[in-house]
């Protein structure tokens, strides 16, 4: 290498380093804002992309600056992530210890240091609320744990402006955690008389399950407002949260003794709160205007357009699938002219095959129709095919949250024979455990199976649901239990003998 050659690289080098800073300095000038004699500078680009409140880079969008934050990042030397760990292997050494006092006073030093990474507040918040709670004996204290992880969440909020994670977290650790728990009915209590938690709110408005959906509803809200999804939750699953709460509210005040018109205004909300979650557009990858209440429209629009498309030939459909009956072969035949009880599993498997191999698609009809009919068959087709792509889309959509059974239960929970058998069941049950009183028990048990039927009657799909069926067995097997004690035997047939048959266990 000759010394020119070696001189020419290095006055390279210099001119790519003074490259390098003058490109840094354009993208990372800080903004400087000057006094009235002087002259303000907006900066670089991320000093404009920090104050542009699409992109959401400065502290200030992203939460409350909290000035103890500020000063263990200087302190750290901008080595958080190394804070952050030592932190929380001292967080795990306390655990195991059981010093729940340090333990908690780290995860709020964790939070200070980390206080955007929505990971460590639902981490953590779970913690205390599912983990650390269960260390104690007693209920209250185990109550005072799962409130303060609904807290750690309430300080992540506010340090991440309402990340819809925290929100939507929030609501289930208020709702599930508080109203399925083993000790649900108090800590339900307990939440109830929380003056320091609830603050100014109305004792009538304390229920868990309607504090719950206020979150969950504010978790849509900011969702819908920033465009960000629910990490790890689908649209269908939050945007149905609300009403869920509503349908557990009712369910839970029965469950306590509330029945009457206080319980059936309770039904009817839950009702109109499922109905409006059937009216609202759910984001979909292959639809941008996914309905759940839209199924039936969609299933009428695709008979009418089918129906139009045959009526431009009538009998076209049944010639193509007689032609495509003649193609099969002479096993497929035969496996669809024997009995269905009496097939094969080979012959299902033919007939499986057959049936796909004859089905007529509206796209081969509108090939075949004569040809000055065939412009309208192929958007008659095209309709027919969109419609019933949505009817699909939208039932595998209500399938992901049971939509059928919970708009119908909803709507059945509020008929008077339904909220008097409910009361019936609850209050021979209260005669048989409380009181011993198992004559009165049973014939208010026999009262309550008697409305049942009725409201099983008028709506037979119930009974199609599991949900229904192990909720009628867990009442069922309280009834056998009375007749046990009272050396009586299990009615045969049953009232309610199809719900046995069907979903009893122990059968």
């Amino acid at each position: 290498m000759t010394a020119k050659s070696s001189f020419l690289r290095k006055i390279y080098y210099i001119i790519g380093i003074a490259g390098l800073l003058l490109c840094l300095y354009f993208v990372g000038r800080p903004a400087t804002k000057g006094g009235l004699a002087q002259h303000s500078d907006p900066g670089g680009m991320l000093a404009k992309f920090r104050e542009d409140p699409q992109y959401g880079l400065s502290q200030t969008q992203l939460g409350e600056i909290d000035p103890a934050g500020e000063s263990i990042k200087l302190a750290t030397l901008g080595l958080r992530g190394v804070a952050a760990l030592v932190l929380w292997e001292k967080s795990n050494e306390y655990k195991m210890k059981e010093d729940w006092a340090k333990y908690e006073a780290t995860l709020n030093q964790i939070a200070v240091v980390q206080p955007h990474f929505i990971s460590v507040w639902i981490h953590l918040a779970w913690n205390l609320s599912y983990n650390i709670s269960v260390e104690f004996d007693n209920y209250r204290d185990r109550y005072h744990w799962v409130i303060e992880g609904i807290k750690y969440l309430q300080k992540g909020i506010e340090n991440n402006n309402n990340d819809p994670r925290l929100l939507w977290e929030t609501g289930w650790t208020v709702s599930q955690k508080i109203g399925r728990a083993d000790e649900h009915l108090q800590y339900r209590r307990l939440f109830k008389e929380d003056d320091e938690f609830h603050g100014a709110r109305p004792k009538a408005l304390r229920d868990n399950w309607l504090v719950g959906k206020t979150w969950y509803d504010k978790c849509i809200e900011e969702a819908e407002r920033t465009g960000k999804r629910v990490k790890g939750k689908g649209p269908l699953i939050y945007n149905s949260s609300p009403a869920m709460c509503l349908m557990n509210y009712s369910e839970a005040i029965e469950e306590e003794g509330t029945f009457g018109q206080v319980a059936k205004l309770a039904w009817q909300n839950a009702s109109k709160a499922w109905q409006a979650f059937g009216r609202k557009k759910i984001p979909d990858p292959d639809n941008n205007d996914l309905y759940l209440a839209d199924l039936e429209k969609r299933e009428e629009l695709v008979k009418k357009y089918a129906g139009e498309l045959d009526d431009l030939d009538p009998g076209l459909r049944e010639k193509i699938r007689r032609k495509k009956y003649e193609a099969l072969s002479q096993e497929q035949k035969d496996a669809l002219k024997t009995d269905l009880e009496k097939r094969t599993d080979k012959q299902h498997s033919l007939v499986s095959q057959a049936e796909a191999q004859m089905e007529v698609t509206y796209e081969e009809i509108a090939r075949q129709v004569p040809l000055d009919k065939r412009t309208k068959a192929k958007e008659l087709a095209a309709e027919a095919l969109k419609n019933e792509f949505i009817a699909v889309d939208i039932r595998r959509s209500r399938d992901v949250v049971n939509y059928a059974y919970w708009k119908l239960r909803a709507e059945v929970e509020q008929e008077d024979d339904a909220v008097a058998a409910r009361k019936a069941i609850y209050d021979g049950t209260r005669l048989f455990r409380r009181e011993a009183d198992l004559i009165g028990a049973r014939d208010l048990f026999n009262k309550g199976f008697l409305l049942w039927r009725n409201v099983l009657d008028k709506h037979q799909a119930l009974i199609e649901d599991s949900l229904t069926g192990d909720d009628m067995m867990d009442v069922i097997n309280v009834y056998r239990d009375l007749l046990h004690k009272m050396g009586e035997p299990f009615p045969k047939p049953f009232i309610l003998q199809d719900i046995v048959d069907k979903y009893d266990k122990k059968r």
